[in-house]
């Protein structure tokens, strides 16, 4: 009676792979969603990074009189002096903590081993190392403005040359892998129209942080602006050609008149 009681009670085969499977399609639900949780939380673990930062960056500038922070890392990977970057003034001076510069969006192979990358050295360079997941807009640094080429006095470096601070676009994303991963700027005057834009950028900023898509209009990456606020926003509302978009700030105070359309 004891053997046929415990026979009666065992769960056959068939039980078990039935149990087997209902757990795999549980878990087959649960995992994306669980995934895309995570990225939410990481997306805006970032803006909060990027809010820190920006506000750093603007204490820094009333603390200077007015002039913004600058870059100074160039990009392809060699070292041209580095001790202006916005990445090394933040932090020796005091503004921010130096673990901020590193976005929880940021999977590039090319942060060094001791920062809890994968050793991996940048592009055109055997020792060179990611310093930074976030860039400033080179239209509001001195050493790579495209306008300060031309006329140094042109440079839009100081808070009151910039008419629209709420809506000129001051950090981004930089992007993980090429050339430009070690830079803490992107080249903004040579993304071009509306056609070839969202490719141009992607190779320089990471546009597509957010939306983890293909490069288009209708990516979606964290950005922040002069007067401190900081948004998720579509590359086609912050781009469409050179002269329309955020980031410019000859022309980011027009940008409010364009509709600004994904394709």
């Amino acid at each position: 009676m004891l053997t046929q009681s415990r026979f009666r009670r065992a769960f056959t085969l068939v039980e078990l792979l039935c149990v087997l499977a209902i757990i795999a399609v549980i878990l087959g639900l649960l995992l994306p969603a669980l995934s895309a949780f995570r990225h939410s939380a990481r997306t805006m673990a970032c803006l909060a990074n990027l809010r820190t930062l920006q506000f750093a960056s603007l204490a820094y500038s009333t603390d200077e009189a007015g002039w913004l922070i600058d870059a100074r890392l160039p990009h392809g990977g060699i070292d041209q002096g580095d001790g202006g970057s916005f990445v090394d003034v933040l932090a020796t001076r005091g503004y921010c903590d130096t673990s901020l510069i590193r976005s929880p969006l940021d999977e590039s192979p090319h942060w060094a081993r001791s920062a809890g990358g994968e050793g991996i050295p940048l592009p055109g360079s055997d020792s060179q190392f990611r310093r930074t997941s976030y860039g400033l807009n080179n239209f509001l640094a001195r050493e790579f403005s495209p306008w300060a080429a031309i006329d140094p006095s042109q440079a839009s470096d100081r808070l009151s040359k910039v008419d629209d601070h709420a809506g000129t676009v001051q950090l981004l994303l930089m992007t993980p892998t090429g050339p430009f991963a070690c830079a803490d700027h992107p080249h903004i005057e040579g993304w071009g129209t509306q056609a070839t834009a969202a490719t141009l950028a992607s190779h320089e900023v990471a546009i597509n942080a957010v939306s983890r898509d293909q490069p288009s209009p209708s990516a979606v990456s964290n950005w922040s602006y002069l007067d401190g606020h900081v948004e998720s926003a579509l590359f086609g509302g912050i781009y469409i050609d050179e002269e329309r978009n955020r980031l410019d700030p000859r022309v980011s105070s027009l940008f409010a008149r364009f509709a600004a359309v994904p394709s």
